[in-house]
């Protein structure tokens, strides 16, 4: 399941995303547009998906989302071939910032299971009902 958004994730496709990416969620993130692709197993198809709707290559980033944890992983591959990045996709700090400023706006809050790792348990709360848009 591949989505490109422009919008706040609904409730419902936050939990359609987990149940298809289970611990780990990767997302191409454009910040300067406020747009964000996610859902694939290849960086790339969802970096190609955020090109469609006219993001520059400079501008999209690659992250992953540990649901285990919470923790935003900027290290990716895409990241590499961005030439505004050093040689080792290494991110600066103002770059992770305003990625994790688009990633709270779409998440509202990032999603983590509880320590008892029980997923069905999980309670998804204070997420906006919004539109979707499929590439």
């Amino acid at each position: 399941m591949l989505i490109y958004k422009r919008v706040q994730l609904k409730k419902r496709e936050l939990i359609k995303l987990q149940q298809d990416c289970e611990d780990y969620i990767w997302a191409a993130v454009d910040p300067s547009n406020y747009t964000i692709s996610l859902g694939d197993d290849y960086l790339a198809n969802m970096r190609d998906c955020l090109l469609v709707k006219r993001s520059l290559p400079e501008n999209i980033y690659g992250v992953g989302l540990d649901l285990t944890t919470g923790r935003i992983d900027y290290v990716a591959q895409i990241n590499r071939r961005n030439p505004t990045v050093n040689g080792r996709g290494e991110l600066s700090s103002e770059d992770k910032a305003n990625i994790e400023k688009v990633l709270r706006y779409f998440f509202e809050k990032l999603p983590v299971y509880r320590s008892d790792n029980n997923k069905d348990d999980e309670a998804l709360e204070d997420l906006s009902d919004t539109t979707i848009a499929f590439c």
